[in-house]
């Protein structure tokens, strides 16, 4: 199971071994979609009886160490009360050890799913500074082909421009995609190639009408009226609840155990309120700007939170629900959502923006 070497030669690396508690396994360097318990057991077991496993790779940016491959193998390590794991150890980033980690397994190791390669794209789509890359050089770095990181383009394209009516125009022009030849990165304007020959046929209605279907807008009767008291089901597993977060009604369907939640204050009262719930981890964030607040700054903090602290099928609890796209962002990274948002009006836009995903929202 040979290790991947990084792409820059220059980048020095030593193999040592490392405090487990040391290491950084939070900072959104987990590739895959969920880790897989059974493989964990058996790692664990073969480390009992002497097996020697290839060291994790690990990226040191002078205070903290980041995980960028070996999660099973690190868990297997805790799993059998072990304090240290041999590593190669990079001098790096966490987002050199995101880059790394977001191409591991590709050739070696436990094969990746559909959803780990998924998750590996969306990862650098959702960067401000990866997302500007071209598809070849997004696939080359995930290990998967042109085509599966267009399609992923495409569907967070939609989900964008679907979303425009709730945030700000990006100051970043979509069109522009960076890639690198010869150790030398530039621009490339992608807008000919969106468009094809639109100078040349001039047939602007032709190809609105061809564009429509893959960008849907919300029309008037997609609204759907949400009142006090309204629990609805998004999808297969994802629960809206109007009201009080403290109310019976929504606290039997909450889990008993909670990977996440995500407790969004509306004022400087709420911060003084107890925590409701016991979770594993909580982000607490409240900001005085209110709806003034720029939503892509917010969605980063959620991404880098929800993909640094869960697993696939882990639940998350949400208080207050702030961006009406949260439920989107937490779809993708395949955690079932409950959510508790008094407002009526905030519910039904998180229903209007459900609806591009074309999975129901039906009231229970």
């Amino acid at each position: 199971m040979p290790s991947k070497k990084p792409e820059s030669e220059s980048i020095e690396s030593t193999i040592q071994s490392v405090e487990i508690a040391k290491i950084r396994m939070d900072g959104g360097t987990q590739p895959r979609a969920k880790l897989f318990e059974e493989v964990v057991a058996d790692y664990a077991e073969d480390m009992k009886q002497g097996a020697i496993f290839p060291p994790v790779i690990i990226y040191f940016d002078g205070k903290e160490y980041w995980l960028a491959d070996g999660f099973h193998r690190v868990r297997a390590k805790e799993a059998i009360r072990a304090k240290e794991v041999t590593a190669e150890v990079h001098l790096g980033t966490q987002r050199d050890a995101v880059l790394y980690a977001v191409g591991a397994n590709a050739v070696h190791g436990l094969r990746r799913t559909n959803a780990d390669k998924r998750r590996a794209v969306i990862r650098l789509l959702r960067d401000q500074e990866w997302s500007r890359w071209s598809d070849r050089e997004i696939s080359r770095r995930c290990g998967v082909s042109n085509s599966f990181v267009g399609d992923v383009r495409k569907e967070l394209s939609v989900i964008g421009q679907h979303m425009d009516s709730y945030r700000k125009e990006s100051e970043l022009d979509p069109a522009i995609r960076l890639a690198q030849r010869g150790g030398t990165v530039y621009e490339i304007d992608t807008t000919g190639i969106r468009k094809g020959s639109q100078v040349e046929d001039k047939k602007p209605k032709r190809r609105r009408t061809k564009k429509k279907p893959a960008t849907p807008k919300p029309k008037r009767e997609q609204l759907k009226k949400v009142e006090k008291g309204d629990i609805w089901r998004l999808g297969k597993s994802h629960y809206l609840f109007c009201g009080d977060p403290s109310s019976k009604k929504f606290l039997k369907y909450i889990p008993s155990d909670i990977a996440l939640m995500l407790y969004f204050p509306q004022n400087d009262e709420d911060l003084t309120s107890d925590v409701l719930f016991s979770a594993r981890s909580t982000l607490i964030f409240h900001t005085s700007y209110g709806d003034d607040f720029h939503l892509e700054t917010l969605r980063s903090i959620a991404e880098s939170c929800l993909s640094g602290t869960t697993d696939a099928d882990d639940p998350v609890v949400m208080i207050n629900l702030i961006d009406p796209s949260l439920f989107i962002l937490i779809e993708e990274l395949e955690c079932p959502c409950y959510c508790a948002e008094p407002d009526p009006k905030r519910c039904s836009d998180a229903l209007t923006a459900w609806s591009i995903t074309n999975q129901p929202s039906k009231k229970l």
